[in-house]
């Protein structure tokens, strides 16, 4: 027996939502300009006519939106098109990931949004996106998520403000918050990014320290950029919870806005144990795993532990996911010389020399700029100490396991991390040489998994003839 749906009418919203800072919001300061001083521009009508237009376009097409429900059949079927009718049938056990999101204006509507994802479809977007109402969607919840008790896994507040914490950037915080402040300023007439920056120029010219006023400026603009960032992601990961399924896997998290993802485990193409030097101070790791035809580059990773020792992880994963461990226990590791371990560290030393002696030009040529000179080498020459420090964990701990389950541990910019998947899961295995490799008889061995957005790890300075003979055999070459 069929079920049908209608959309919630808030689906009109998205219909619209292309064209809401290129009319509407012109439009409300044309109506906030009349009700104030009485005077309007003769644009005025023409945009109430067109936005008028595009409402009614957005309410047919809401109109000829349904969602039939098969629970027999265990389909699902999505009718869309005004003037081209578009038909599609799902089968929900071929569904790679399903997403709801609810945000403060959705909850107050009582709808939410559904994101259904196939391991087809375009990238860029979910493949079908809809809103129902909470009691539709309770419904469609329960033949897409399954009525089955899953065990809980919950996480305190501390453990996901430190994953927020190493999630977050200052470039994260500019990226997204001037975009806004800007917007905000040309919705209101406000030059509210003008007034911020005189604020930030007077608060570094009162803070007396060793540096002068740029670096207190430049610093200031980080530090509230990194803050906002921080908070943007906390309160997208508060109340996190994982919820183990006999089948799949579920995820919910948010504040204000509410997020429930789950997808299959057979979706699953990869485990990955990262740790961040935030982390690594706590002596704890994070947990992802990439999941096919999900998120908007069909291959994104989520995080399903957010800090953890890595036993518990384990002993959490171990029985749950098969390929979550190491089968034969011999490993491919970097050689024990001392010339190679040299080599690990070979790029940091570059880097932290050419650092001191662009620091010494630069405070010659531009004297007035010796404190700030200074203050920039202190962060850079900080972030090759730290670079280096990963290096040589890649050379001590970096190591490779072919077996049923293929495992390799090396670092990944500024994190360490080990990659988990099944042999079938293997995409390509690289043997790279540079002049330095050929003359000391090494590689680097690059996995990379197969996916859309292929998850890769690589291993530096491996013995050439171990790795290759060692990969010929396993791959039957």
């Amino acid at each position: 027996m069929n079920k049908v749906f209608r959309a919630h009418p808030l689906m009109i919203f998205n219909f619209l939502k292309p064209f809401l800072f290129v009319l509407l919001i012109p439009l409300v300061r044309g109506l906030i300009q009349y009700a104030v001083s009485g005077e309007y521009d003769s644009i005025l009508y023409f945009e109430v006519i067109l936005l008028i237009a595009l409402a009614v376009i957005g309410f047919l097409r809401w109109w000829c939106f349904k969602l039939i429900l098969n629970e027999e059949k265990h389909t699902i079927t999505v009718v869309s098109g005004l003037v081209f009718r578009k038909t599609a049938k799902i089968n929900v056990d071929r569904l790679s990931s399903v997403q709801t999101k609810q945000n403060p204006l959705e909850f107050i509507c009582r709808a939410v949004t559904f994101r259904l994802n196939t391991e087809a479809g375009n990238i860029g977007k979910a493949d079908y996106e809809f809103k129902l109402s909470v009691k539709s969607a309770k419904k469609v919840s329960t033949l897409l998520y399954g009525k089955g008790d899953n065990k809980k896994i919950r996480f305190s507040l501390f453990k996901i403000a430190v994953l927020a914490a190493t999630t977050s950037s200052a470039f994260t915080g500019i990226i997204v918050g001037v975009p806004l402040i800007y917007r905000a300023g040309n919705l209101l007439e406000i030059a509210i990014s003008d007034m911020l920056i005189n604020e930030i120029n007077n608060i570094s010219q009162k803070i007396e320290t060793y540096f002068p006023p740029v670096v207190n400026a430049i610093s200031l603009v980080f530090l509230a950029s990194y803050l906002f960032s921080f908070f943007y992601s906390l309160f997208n990961y508060l109340n996190f919870q994982l919820r183990l399924g006999e089948d799949k896997m579920e995820i919910r998290s948010g504040l204000f806005v509410r997020t429930r993802t789950a997808f299959k485990k057979a979706a699953i193409n990869n485990v990955r144990i990262e740790q961040s030097f935030l982390m690594l101070l706590l002596r704890r790791f994070a947990m992802r795993v990439s999941v096919g035809g999900y998120g908007e580059s069909k291959g994104r990773s989520e995080v399903v532990i957010p800090l953890e020792k890595g036993q518990e992880i384990r002993n959490h994963f171990a029985e749950y996911l098969p390929f979550f461990k190491c089968d034969t226990g011999v490993f491919i590791k970097p050689r024990a010389t001392a010339i190679n371990r040299s080599r690990f560290l070979f790029f940091p030393t570059i880097y932290f020399i050419s650092s001191i002696i662009l620091a010494i030009i630069l405070g010659l040529r531009f004297e007035d700029f010796t404190r700030f000179t200074i203050f920039s080498l202190w962060v850079v020459c900080t972030l090759i100490f730290i670079h280096a420090w990963f290096c040589l964990f890649e050379c001590f701990k970096g190591k490779v396991d072919f077996g049923e389950n293929v495992f390799i541990r090396s670092r990944r910019g500024f994190k360490t991390c080990e990659l988990y998947c099944p042999k079938e899961n293997v995409g390509e295995v690289k043997l790279v040489r540079f002049p330095a490799d050929m003359w000391h008889h090494t590689c680097r061995l690059r996995i990379t998994v197969r996916s859309e957005r292929a998850d890769s790890l690589c291993v530096r300075h491996l013995d050439y003839e171990t790795v290759k003979k060692t990969v010929n055999e396993y791959f039957n070459v």
